[in-house]
């Protein structure tokens, strides 16, 4: 009889394996969030000059780029996957409403906006998760979003040769999601950015402290000698460095 899990099965044991890791990094993530947070500054750029309509924050984790749309005239609510990441955001951001939800399953609206920074990467399908969101925007209304793409984290991919926990995806890959959600892309921008971390312990503890790494892909031995080997390949006086590669967009529902 075949024990192979069906496509859906993997899919739930992935979200739930995602979930518990975000659930467990809820107290350590702002100390390690470097990135997401340059993310949600990079992002807030991109936010409209009169804040205000009904709008939902998808994937918000302890509220980083959360407290970058107060004030807000209007409904905000904010949401995340982890209930644990959700009570973080309440005590870090109370101005917004804070609500368990899925971004496959977004509830409510309709919504003139729809806000995500650092999240979207984790989509199993983004043609499908960004077609729910499509479909609770108000007439006009607009996603902005940032995530992290293809060649993030490059250099210890080639290193450790193991699959990354999510599938990096290049910009036009994005905007073939966007078209068959039914999105009409208003800009786009991308960037590589590097981090320098203090040592390849310091890195390791930033991917695990963000909740970044779900499941064990490495014994303590072999996880030992892959940081000094990356210490040894991308490491100097200043400590050691990672790449990762800045997406944001801007879209709106088509025929607005």
């Amino acid at each position: 009889m075949s024990t192979a899990m069906s496509p859906s099965e993997a899919g739930l044991l992935r979200s739930e394996a995602v979930v518990d890791s975000f659930s467990r990094a809820a107290r350590t993530y702002l100390k390690y969030a470097q990135v997401q947070v340059e993310m949600a500054r990079w992002l807030s750029q991109w936010l409209p000059p009169g804040r205000r309509g009904a709008a939902l924050e998808i994937g918000a984790g302890p509220g980083i780029f959360t407290e970058r749309l107060i004030p807000w005239e209007g409904r905000l609510l904010a949401t995340d996957l982890s209930d644990a990441m959700c009570a973080a955001g309440q005590l870090r951001v109370p101005q917004a409403e804070w609500r368990v939800m899925a971004a496959e399953a977004p509830s409510g609206g309709p919504w003139d906006w729809i806000f995500s920074s650092s999240m979207l990467q984790w989509a199993a399908d983004p043609a499908s998760t960004l077609a729910a969101w499509e479909a609770c925007l108000a007439p006009g209304g607009r996603v902005v979003a940032g995530l992290f793409a293809a060649e993030s984290l490059s250099e210890w991919a080639a290193l450790s040769g193991e699959s990354p926990p999510v599938t990096w995806r290049t910009p036009e890959e994005w905007r073939q999601a966007l078209e068959g959600a039914g999105l009409r892309l208003l800009r786009e921008d991308s960037v590589k950015r590097v981090f320098c971390y203090r040592s390849g312990l310091d890195f390791m503890r930033s991917i695990h402290g963000i909740g970044g790494a779900p499941g064990r892909r490495h014994g303590p031995g072999s996880l030992r000698r892959l940081i000094g080997q990356y210490e040894a390949r991308h490491g100097g006086p200043g400590g050691v460095w990672a790449s990762w590669s800045f997406y944001r967009f801007e879209a709106v529902r088509r025929g607005a």
